[in-house]
């Protein structure tokens, strides 16, 4: 894989400086990369290559992640309006927003509260926050990464309380979702997956029976699955409006 070209963004009125890796052709849909809890930008690496090959692709150290600068606070929100300052001062807008875990959470949010930015979702294995999801979390969590404790134990404590508003904004969401699921072997429901999928207007459903981490598992396919998404459904003049019925992708 080429370096990457590693920058750090000063977000103004946001008293934090993120650090992020570009790759790819300035041509093509941006796509923005939203790692999960307790990750890096680097989590990301198994499918740069292949996504970056027809798009320009930014992946973030989240707040209190990786070299981003750790803060006194911590929430979802907090780390959405960070991306969206970003967004903002990269100029990068109409872009396809790929979320694992807490990171599609983050990813959800920001098109809650600025749809102009997003042209398209991908949703992996994340759903907004639920008192009724088993506390458990994907083992590798435990192994040493670079990221603030303070930042984990809180967003932790936030992914289990349910945000009803949240849930509700599903519905009025404009842009094309891709939700992936990881199976069986995943501490986020297929059920609470589909529930997702089945608010969001213009949504396709697609599972991996691979566990949490869909991306780095199976990297080859999920890439594969993510690029044609992204040809056959966002910028089509006929998205402008709900189909018929949501597609799930097999």
């Amino acid at each position: 894989m080429p370096v990457p070209t590693r920058t750090r963004l000063p977000l103004p009125g946001r008293g934090a400086t993120y650090v992020y890796d570009v790759h790819g052709p300035e041509h093509g849909v941006p796509m923005v990369l939203l790692h999960e809890l307790g990750g890096t930008a680097k989590r990301w690496r198994s499918v740069i290559p292949r996504l970056a090959a027809a798009h320009r692709t930014y992946a973030f150290d989240l707040r209190g992640h990786g070299e981003t600068d750790w803060a006194s606070e911590y929430s979802l929100r907090l780390i959405a309006d960070d991306i969206i300052v970003a967004m903002d001062e990269l100029g990068i807008s109409g872009a396809v927003l790929v979320g694992h875990s807490a990171g599609s959470v983050v990813a959800l949010l920001v098109a809650m509260h600025r749809p102009d930015l997003v042209a398209g979702l991908v949703i992996e294995d994340g759903a907004p926050p639920s008192s009724e999801r088993d506390r458990k979390r994907p083992g590798r969590l435990g192994k040493p990464v670079a990221h603030d404790w303070e930042c984990v134990a809180a967003l932790m404590v936030e992914a289990t309380i349910r945000d009803e508003w949240m849930w509700e904004q599903l519905s009025v969401l404009p842009m094309p979702t891709l939700v992936v699921a990881g199976g069986g072997n995943s501490h986020i429901p297929r059920a609470e997956l589909e529930d997702v999928a089945r608010r969001i207007p213009i949504s396709d459903l697609v599972c991996f029976d691979v566990g949490h981490f869909v991306h780095r598992n199976q990297p080859a396919e999920f890439a594969e699955t993510v690029l044609s998404w992204i040809a056959s459904r966002v910028g089509s003049p006929s998205l402008r409006t709900p189909p018929a019925r949501r597609q799930e992708l097999l």
